[in-house]
């Protein structure tokens, strides 16, 4: 914002002498409320765009080790300056052997005050059951003519895509796990990632009709093509998410019930890229930058919960070598949440 100055007010018809003291006088006004660069690189400044780093954690709601818990802490204690989307997941309060205060004090370690709290879901049986919905065994994100390939004993179902379901059962179980997670301490999500980036048009449609402005499934099928671009999971993603790419910025998706944000998952997941890969999507936006200064890009890289202690090292080295580019280069960085997104 701008600074007020006082004004100083001269005469039209003056001495040389007169003119010159007035002019004086206001440098020396101005000086006295402008300690900093003149308003003219104020304003430039503030018209600089930014690049805008949303960094995710998928909670697949299997387990809650103390090595994946361990991880986040660590990086918590690294970075306190960065928030994290944390989509969270009521299927850990669904298990046969849940103990929900436990259960809750496990979550609440990985989290800051800063940090977003959204929602993720997967296909659980438990979890589906628990909000009234009759589970569904296939497809799975391996074999589309098959079931489940885990016995249901304890619990299973978390390659079955949400999107099998219709949005009547959609919006039980996206209800269920928003009154779940609100009721233990975790939140009203505003912002959903679907489990496998499955969210297709009726998982959309379930999600506004619950009050959700963000949605982060969109996923750049060549990041994952290494990782399962022989399985039916990366011909779902590529379908679905057709022409999205390492630079693909946020867009507005319509669905029955108002619009939805889509904040492209363009950096992916740390299971599937290296920290090189994520610096390059940053890079990328860079460029994008370099032709747009006035304009924020976006950038997404993240990491699941349960396998934090394998691969959350990624997302740490890609933060360092982001932050030091930013630095050397000077080009505006940010790290922000996907809500913070939705109502820019």
């Amino acid at each position: 914002m701008g600074r007020l100055a006082r004004r100083v007010h001269c005469k039209s018809a003056m001495t040389p002498a007169r003119s010159l003291g007035c002019l004086l006088l206001a440098l020396g006004a101005w000086a006295c409320s402008n300690p900093k660069p003149p308003p003219q690189v104020e304003q430039n400044d503030e018209e600089r765009g930014r690049i805008l780093i949303v960094v995710t954690v998928d909670w697949e709601g299997r387990d809650l080790t103390d090595a994946n818990i361990g991880a986040m802490e660590e990086l918590r204690a690294r970075r306190p300056d960065v928030p994290l989307v944390q989509y969270l997941n009521a299927a850990y309060f669904t298990k046969p052997d849940a103990d929900p205060a436990a259960t809750r004090q496990q979550i609440s370690r990985a989290l800051s005050g800063d940090d977003e709290l959204g929602l993720h879901i997967h296909g659980w049986e438990r979890l589906f059951e628990a909000a009234g919905v009759t589970f569904r065994a296939s497809p799975t994100f391996w074999d589309p003519s098959g079931v489940v390939s885990q016995g249901c004993s304890f619990d299973c179902g978390h390659e079955v895509p949400i999107s099998a379901y219709t949005e009547a059962e959609l919006d039980k179980v996206i209800g269920f796990s928003l009154e779940t997670l609100e009721a233990n301490g975790l939140g009203r999500a505003v912002s959903f990632r679907a489990g496998g980036w499955m969210a297709k048009a009726n998982v959309r449609d379930a999600l506004v009709g619950r009050g959700f402005l963000t949605d982060g499934s969109a996923v750049p099928s060549a990041h994952l093509a290494s990782e399962i671009g022989d399985l039916p999971l990366w011909t779902w993603v590529d379908e679905l998410w057709k022409g999205t790419d390492a630079s693909s910025q946020p867009f507005q998706l319509a669905t029955a019930h108002g619009p939805l944000l889509e904040i492209p998952d363009n950096g992916a997941l740390a299971d599937y890229m290296t920290a090189q890969e994520m610096v390059e999507v940053f890079q990328q936006a860079r460029d994008r930058y370099d032709e747009s200064p006035r304009e924020d890009v976006v950038v997404s890289i993240g990491f699941h919960q349960e396998t934090a202690a394998k691969y959350l090292s990624r997302v740490d080295a890609a933060l360092d070598a982001i932050v030091k580019e930013s630095e050397t280069e000077g080009v505006p960085i940010r790290f922000v949440t996907a809500a913070e997104l939705a109502t820019r």
